[in-house]
């Protein structure tokens, strides 16, 4: 999966290996508390920077994680846009991959 978000570049952060949960929560409209407990509940997954003299957690969030979290969550016809912006290769074994998926879960 593109580590970019080419196809909603408004929520994208070029060029970026982490993230700081006050940037999230500003380019999604949340509220860093919102962005804290996302993380809390492992729906972002984050690094924990927190040095054992510091009261607060200091969360880096790599950029995967985030797009992971993006595009997980986009419908409709933006997530047809999406999977039609990857090459056809990627798309082919995506589906091999889901049908495989799908036969193990089955079993």
């Amino acid at each position: 999966m593109s580590t970019q978000l080419d196809f909603l570049p408004s929520l994208d952060f070029p060029g970026r290996t982490t993230l700081m949960v006050s940037e999230i929560a500003e380019r999604l409209g949340y509220s860093p508390k919102h962005v804290v407990a996302l993380i809390a509940d492992g729906s972002i997954p984050a690094l924990n920077g927190k040095s054992s003299a510091a009261v607060r957690p200091s969360f880096r969030v790599p950029i995967e994680a985030y797009c992971d979290f993006v595009v997980t969550r986009v419908n409709g016809g933006l997530r047809a846009q999406f999977i039609a912006s990857l090459p056809a290769a990627t798309r082919r074994t995506l589906i091999m991959e889901l049908q495989a998926s799908l036969k193990t879960n089955h079993a």
